[in-house]
């Protein structure tokens, strides 16, 4: 194996050639071709920027995966896994990818194909690239990752061969990898091959991403000291939250945690007549992650936003509703009647352009649960129609 066949590489060079020569021409500047050293503010040090890494394990007497070679933190880290189940392998012609996976709030597919070109010397090779963010349009994105490839071994006394490298992901490269990863004999064979399949994986590790947030994630099962003062127990299982959180979305909560209410005192209190589940869904709602509502959740978080009086809750749900077209627009007026969801009802009947609209409404089952009132509100709409 030659010294370059160690080296990762966009899987496209040609279109990365062509790109910067346009840059060049147009004399711009991208993000992603960084100055040697970034200008710096005014009484900080010049910054100083390693060249990337690269660590090639080989096939035999492989070492550990190094995370001590990266100095962050292990808190700053984010880790993934991407898993590709390669089928009919020995006719593998055309590039194989797995489904998008986020890790670090980025989107990465790992892509397997055979390679016979000029980079692999005219002969055969199983090639693997990963993808990061390749859809941006942004150049203004990007992310320092190590990446490790690994073909998994089919037989126990041969370990699994892998090549790791580091990049900088960004606009301009968000594509790497290996053209000439395994030779095809080497891989095509009962070492990797088990039911005419390979497994080849990609393990992810963020070091820093610029440009892109992260969505904050909560986890109620545990404390966490500063922030959780209060534990809500639903079916003998603990739920750690925020009181004056709460509170600031539901005069329910206030009244609970803050007036004289009995459970005012209270460390611990006991929710009933409520699914652990759906709660701790609607805590991800109004917690700074703001889950979106879905089709999947909206009934339920009406019911609890309801429950406890939280408007944004009823307002997301509301919105969600007048923009979805897959729920029937009978659920939805009976939603709307049941909890006073103005806006949706008004939705519903301006989405209403025929009298055979109103016709398909009035047979459905849900149509003797609608008030008089809404029921008023479509005769007027077909008078509106006809005339």
């Amino acid at each position: 194996m030659s010294t370059n066949d160690n080296i990762p590489e966009p899987e496209n060079p040609k279109e990365v050639r062509e790109l910067d020569k346009e840059l060049d021409a147009l004399s711009v500047s991208c993000f992603c071709d960084q100055p040697p050293h970034v200008p710096s503010r005014l009484f900080d040090s010049p910054t100083k920027v390693s060249p990337p890494r690269m660590i090639d394990n080989g096939a035999a007497d492989m070492p550990q995966f190094d995370f001590q070679a990266y100095t962050q933190p292990r808190t700053t880290r984010t880790e993934g896994i991407l898993r590709l189940e390669i089928p009919n392998f020995a006719s593998l012609k055309s590039k194989i990818s797995t489904p998008f996976q986020y890790i670090g709030s980025l989107p990465w597919r790992l892509a397997a194909k055979t390679e016979k070109s000029k980079r692999t010397s005219d002969a055969k090779f199983f090639s693997v690239y990963i993808d990061c963010n390749p859809d941006s349009e942004s150049t203004l994105w990007s992310c320092d990752a190590v990446v490790e490839f690994r073909l998994v071994s089919r037989n126990r006394a041969i370990p699994a061969f892998s090549r790791q490298f580091t990049n900088k992901f960004n606009y301009n490269s968000n594509n790497w990898g290996f053209p000439s990863f395994m030779a095809w004999e080497e891989v095509n064979n009962a070492n990797f091959v088990r039911n005419e399949s390979v497994t080849v994986t990609a393990r992810v590790v963020v070091q820093k991403v610029l440009g892109v947030r992260n969505t904050p994630k909560y986890d109620f099962s545990q404390m966490q000291m500063n922030v959780c003062d209060m534990t809500l127990i639903i079916n003998k299982q603990k739920l750690f939250v925020n009181k004056a959180y709460l509170a600031l979305y539901s005069p329910v909560f206030y009244a609970m945690f803050f007036s004289n209410f009995q459970e005012r005192e209270k460390t611990q209190i006991e929710l009933e007549d409520v699914v652990l589940e759906e709660f701790r869904e609607l805590l991800n709602i109004i917690y700074p992650c703001h889950k979106p509502v879905t089709a999947d959740n909206v009934e339920y978080l009406l019911e609890l936003g309801d429950k406890y009086e939280i408007q944004y809750v009823m307002d997301e749900c509301e919105r969600f509703l007048m923009g979805n077209e897959d729920i029937e627009a009978i659920v939805k007026f009976m939603w709307a009647d049941q909890y006073l969801l103005a806006k949706l009802q008004d939705s519903c009947l301006r989405n209403i352009t025929s009298v055979a609209q109103v016709k398909d409404i009035r047979t459905k089952e849900e149509f003797k649960n609608i008030s008089d009132t809404t029921k008023a509100a479509l005769l007027d709409k077909i008078l509106k129609i006809i005339n």
